[in-house]
């Protein structure tokens, strides 16, 4: 499919930069505008201003590289200390200020909103020229922009914002900007209670218009009027799409991190809906080909479909040079205690250790990013089904149900060719350690283990000295110091 996204500018600076020169702004803002209009006058100009947000999704700064395998992943402290020499050695080190560290950092922020504005300027034509749209294209593209809307902001959140908010009363404090349209004036902080309302608004809304999706369940498509819209494949790949169950997961991620009994109840609802009605399911590990799929393809819910992946990842996943100073390797030591290798039924028998590591000159290799063989090149995974398994094991574990957790745990511990499962005699504090323990297997290369550790507010990790207590110094990325300067932050 051809994309026209030039007249989207993909490049735009962001918001709090432009307000610093009004008349250049107010040109800019014009021609933008006429652009715009032009773009939005036609159901292609729609379709291309969607895939264009995708394409932005996939800058290295954001998911096709820093959001996922490598920047917040290098966070969760699994790999082996990096060298002074390598680019991300100060963000390992937590040092967030430095010449290296600074421009990787405000690099997200910068990006994550230019893809927030682009996704807003098609939300706020959407509507004014809805005529031009067939009903399910309307539900379908704008579905999808709100549920990517919420998705990036909550990545904002989560990187920018509190530790521990369970832990903690931080509802009526200032949070990160949450942007809905596309204009001049600075977006103001609002209160985490804010945001959380506008985030939870955005995804209940992309919830009901995704009911659309080809992809949900309870969909009753006629088959012809789909058929009809979808001539040119545009639907096709929902798993490479911000569909129905990956918008529902987002949901259940969103309510875990605010944590509190309601809500891990209500995320343990959305995360079942996810493992009983989306057409996923956990792999069988022995039948599987694993080492021609190491992402689990099956399983993804939502990924992103990056051009160029292996000029971009294969040089970090090479442990075969001294002289490769930014590769990410584990130790023996390191995967040993990661996948509690002593234990022959656990670690030896486990997919993700006797397949997915590849031992090299350093140590061992994640396989999952490397594009070498993979049956489904070039793809990032950003939500997979495991994950909701977790959502709902940790629900159980906070409302006492402890036989239900180790279920649900033990149901992605069986898929990964585990041969003992975890006891459901365990007490609570036993089974939280036991659910940190398959984080640190499961989400090698996938970015979510520093989640995991700063929404639960944890003030000793794996991987580092115990010397250091991990608090807000830690946990917390600075947002850029010009959006302070300009953007009264």
């Amino acid at each position: 499919m051809k994309i026209k996204i030039q007249n989207i500018l993909l490049g735009l600076f962001g918001f709090f930069s432009l307000t610093s020169c009004e008349p250049e702004w107010l040109e800019e803002t014009t021609s933008l505008q006429i652009r715009a209009e032009e773009q939005f006058k036609s159901e292609e100009g729609y379709k291309d201003a969607l895939i264009g947000v995708y394409i932005g999704m996939t800058n290295p700064n954001l998911y096709a590289k820093d959001l996922s395998w490598n920047l917040v992943d290098i966070l969760g402290q699994q790999h082996a200390d990096l060298p002074n020499l390598a680019l991300y050695s100060d963000v390992q080190q937590f040092e967030y200020r430095t010449n290296l560290s600074t421009p990787q950092i405000d690099g997200i922020w910068q990006k994550s909103y230019n893809t927030i504005a682009n996704i807003n300027i098609a939300l706020d034509y959407i509507d004014q020229n809805s005529e031009v749209l067939h009903p399910l294209n309307y539900n379908l593209i704008k579905g999808e922009l709100l549920g990517l809307r919420a998705f990036l902001h909550f990545d904002l959140l989560r990187l920018y914002g509190v530790e521990g908010m369970s832990n903690q009363n931080v509802s009526g404090e200032l949070a990160i900007p949450y942007i809905l349209d596309y204009s001049k004036n600075i977006t103001p902080q609002l209160t985490y209670a804010e945001t959380f309302n506008l985030m939870e608004t955005d995804i209940q809304e992309s919830l009901e218009l995704l009911q659309s999706d080809p992809i949900y369940s309870a969909v009753n498509l006629d088959s012809d009027e789909f058929e009809e819209i979808n001539r040119d494949n545009f639907y096709d790949n929902r798993e490479q799409r911000m569909n129905y169950y990956a918008v529902k997961a987002l949901q259940a991620r969103v309510l875990q991190w605010q944590g509190g009994t309601d809500n891990l109840f209500e995320a343990r609802l959305a995360a079942q809906e996810v493992i009983d009605d989306a057409p996923f399911a956990l792999v069988n590990s022995e039948s599987y080909n694993v080492s021609n799929d190491p992402i689990l393809y099956p399983e993804i819910l939502f990924s992103l479909d990056v051009t160029g992946l292996a000029d971009l990842a294969n040089p970090y996943f090479d442990a075969s040079s001294n002289t490769n100073y930014d590769a990410l390797f584990y130790t023996e030591a390191m995967a040993t205690d990661i996948f509690e290798t002593q234990n022959v039924n656990i670690g030896v028998a486990d997919v993700r250790y006797n397949t997915m590591l590849t031992g090299q000159t350093r140590g061992l290799v994640s396989t999952k990013i490397i594009q070498r063989s993979s049956a489904y090149p070039n793809q990032v995974p950003l939500i997979k089904l495991p994950e909701m398994y977790y959502v709902a094991a940790e629900a159980y574990i906070s409302s006492g149900e402890l036989n239900k957790a180790a279920q649900y745990l033990n149901d992605v511990r069986a898929s990964r060719g585990i041969l003992e499962p975890i006891a459901d005699t365990l007490n609570g504090e036993e089974m939280e350690l036991e659910l940190m323990k398959e984080y640190r297997k499961e989400f090698i290369s996938e970015g979510q283990l520093f989640y995991f550790y700063k929404r639960n507010g944890l003030t000793q990790i794996p991987g580092v000295s115990e010397t250091v207590i991990m608090d807000e110094e830690e946990y917390v990325l600075p947002i850029p110091d010009n959006e302070i300067e300009f953007g009264n932050r």
